[in-house]
């Protein structure tokens, strides 16, 4: 009889370690997001100390593709770099990978690539948003990745969770040169969100805001709005190391091993 899931692996303990774990920013990398790297760094350091230095967050982009994924076709230009990176991590005995991107992009032929988890931070967000609260809403960047939301959350069995997706019409590499009136821009999305759609929590649709969450948080504690912020990066990076504390890995029984052919691939 065949089992309809692959074995996890041993649970693991912070007795043991340390788990490397791969943030992989699926672009090409540009001091446009310098306040995000950062960030992230600041994450990594965290990590790191929660864990009692267990847990080791790094980092890795993209040498080729697109400096931002805005839309479906920057995501078919950058997914086969992507693949060859996390393919590379598994490699190099890393734990697991989580992909930088509220898209998602080249997810399943990730994990059907790969053995070691790989966890997507729409995913990861949007189920989080899911069990704080009956109704969650995303705030995205650009018109071009609404489309790409709605169809995500449709994919993941979370429709019935989505209020809404409002966009700031700010895209990915402006978010940080004018942080400020970036900040006040997700304060009115989020009152929207809230006030107009019924959203009881929010999801940030993309990690490229990932600098900006303390600011927003602060700004809507002062109006008196208590609504959960996901911050997407995170809840894909504790999604990671929740798998990997407690042994798990996606079922190879769904994202079944490439058959062995010829596969003739160019360079774009």
């Amino acid at each position: 009889m065949c089992s309809l899931a692959v074995k996890s692996r041993s649970p693991t303990s912070l007795t043991s370690g340390p788990w490397r774990i791969l943030d992989l920013l699926p672009i090409v990398y540009t001091d446009d997001l310098k306040g995000a790297m950062a960030d992230r760094k600041k994450l990594a350091t965290t990590l790191s100390t929660q864990t009692n230095g267990r847990i080791k967050l790094e980092f890795d982009s993209l040498s080729q593709g697109t400096v931002s994924i805005e839309d479906a076709y920057d995501e078919a230009l950058n997914e086969q770099y992507i693949l060859d990176k996390i393919e590379s991590a598994e490699n190099n005995n890393f734990s697991a990978v989580v992909i930088d991107c509220f898209g998602d992009p080249a997810l399943d032929a990730a994990r059907e690539l790969v053995r070691i988890p790989v966890l997507g931070v729409a995913q990861s967000a949007c189920h989080l948003a899911a069990q704080l609260a009956p109704r969650f809403s995303i705030i995205n960047t650009v018109p071009e990745f609404v489309h790409i939301d709605r169809s995500l959350v449709v994919k993941y069995g979370l429709s019935q969770h989505l209020a809404s997706v409002i966009t700031i019409n700010i895209p990915v590499l402006a978010l940080e040169a004018h942080a400020k009136r970036t900040v006040t821009t997700l304060v009115s999305a989020v009152k929207e969100a809230a006030n107009e759609d019924g959203a009881q929590a929010v999801v940030l649709g993309c990690t490229g805001m990932s600098s900006l969450v303390t600011a927003l948080q602060q700004r809507l504690v002062k109006q008196g709005l208590n609504v959960p912020i996901v911050e997407p990066l995170r809840a894909g990076v504790y999604n990671a190391v929740a798998w990997v504390l407690a042994g798990h890995s996606h079922s190879k029984e769904a994202f079944k091993q490439p058959r062995a052919k010829k596969r003739i691939l160019g360079h774009l």
